[in-house]
């Protein structure tokens, strides 16, 4: 096919396709084409209708908003510390639980260290039925067997040690102290070849004077200056104590003003 029948296909498929284009056009009704503008205006109505009339600002909250930057910068740095302070409380309370477990943990094994070994000694003693009862049965009867000391060998496996258990042990004096009216057992042994004292003598070492350093503490105390009551003025009651004050000495160089004035009049009638 030459170019020349190209170009009158092409012509022709042109014209078609506006000929079709204006034949649909031309179908719409003639109604609707009068009634699209009326569309348009109605939804302008709607928008200007929906539309907000007045904006209206919060004059109070404006000026909050526009000044406080600093109470706002304050808040947050409170807040910030709050926070600090109160994640530095648990982790201090977190280090001390950890410790009390620790401390318990190492408590607990020191108990389970003492009694093995105190377990071991028994078991591998000469044979005997008894078993360690722990401190109880040793401080039950204190009065038991006094003076007496024994040793006792404990073996390990790296070395062999020698402990001297002496049965003279006394767990009130540990709580309350060593009581002097209380015998000892030396002197109980010891008392039959020892002289006895007379008894002024003893009753001079029971009754003993007590020291005067408690009635010179409490003459001390009677003595010493109580500390002056200072009263704290308001700044209100200060204010009016100084015009009370200025008041007084005004009246007072008022005074001595009319005497001297006085005094020069006085004189100068005498001459």
């Amino acid at each position: 096919m030459s170019n020349s029948v190209w170009k009158d296909v092409v012509a022709s498929s042109r014209s078609y396709y506006y000929a079709q284009l204006w034949i649909s056009v031309m179908a719409s009704s003639n109604l609707a084409i009068l009634t699209k503008s009326h569309k348009i205006i109605a939804a302008k109505k709607r928008a200007r209708r929906e539309q907000i009339k007045e904006i209206v600002f919060d004059d109070g909250a404006r000026r909050e908003f526009l000044t406080g930057f600093h109470k706002r910068k304050l808040q947050k740095k409170e807040v910030a510390k709050k926070k600090a302070q109160d994640r530095e409380k648990q982790e201090r309370l977190e280090a001390r639980r950890e410790k009390r477990q620790l401390l318990a943990e190492r408590a607990a094994q020191n108990v389970a260290e003492v009694e093995k070994a105190y377990g071991g000694h028994v078991e591998d003693g000469d044979g005997s039925d008894t078993e360690w009862s722990g401190l109880e049965g040793t401080l039950a009867s204190p009065d038991k067997g006094k003076g007496k000391a024994q040793e006792e060998e404990y073996e390990y496996e790296e070395e062999v040690a020698t402990v001297t258990v002496v049965e003279d042990f006394d767990p009130d004096a540990l709580i309350h102290g060593q009581d002097d009216r209380r015998p000892i057992a030396g002197a109980e042994r010891d008392g039959a070849a020892a002289t006895s004292e007379p008894p002024d003598v003893a009753n001079r070492a029971r009754h003993k004077p007590k020291p005067a350093t408690a009635d010179v503490r409490h003459d001390r105390k009677r003595s010493a200056p109580k500390p002056k009551d200072i009263k704290y003025q308001t700044s209100a009651a200060r204010k009016v104590d100084r015009l009370k004050q200025r008041r007084r000495k005004s009246e007072k160089a008022e005074r001595a003003g009319g005497k001297a004035s006085r005094k020069g009049t006085s004189g100068r009638k005498k001459r």
